[in-house]
């Protein structure tokens, strides 16, 4: 009996190295997602497309900063070419940093209080590309 246990097990076992999930392949950026959060004392969550916070007295500086990160990308080597969509530049600093970026962002009483980055992830083996965008809002929650 202890062998015909056994024998369960093997084909248990064979059976579930089969059905294991195929890797990542290089090149597939289908899953990545350009995500945002606004810098406030609150515990900001990141978030895919677009983001918001809400500016009071002594829950965030005003202006903040806005930070987008690219997530969902398979293991491998990556060029990342910004570009802040409200000026059609690169934005400062962001260069081509390792997936994240980020900016200054005031309210909308004291700015604009919006950011809009757009990255250009390159897989440097493939050549493969993929366009992301985001937006984050900082609203005034006092004024």
């Amino acid at each position: 009996m202890e062998v015909g246990k056994m024998l369960i097990a093997a084909g248990f076992a064979a059976a579930l190295s089969l059905t294991a999930l195929a890797p990542a392949r290089a090149g597939d950026l289908s899953g990545a997602q350009l995500e945002c959060y606004v810098e406030t004392i609150a515990y900001d969550v990141p978030q895919a497309g677009w983001c918001q916070s809400v500016w009071t007295p002594g829950t965030a500086s005003n202006p903040s900063a806005a930070y987008f990160n690219v997530t969902g990308l398979p293991a491998g080597n990556y060029s990342y070419v910004w570009t802040d969509l409200e000026t059609g530049q690169a934005p400062a600093g962001c260069g081509n940093s390792p997936g994240w970026c980020g900016v200054p962002i005031a309210t909308e009483t004291r700015g604009d209080g919006e950011a809009r980055l757009r990255v250009v992830v390159t897989d440097l083996a493939t050549g493969a590309q993929r366009t992301l965008n985001a937006t984050a809002y900082f609203w005034d929650g006092y004024n």
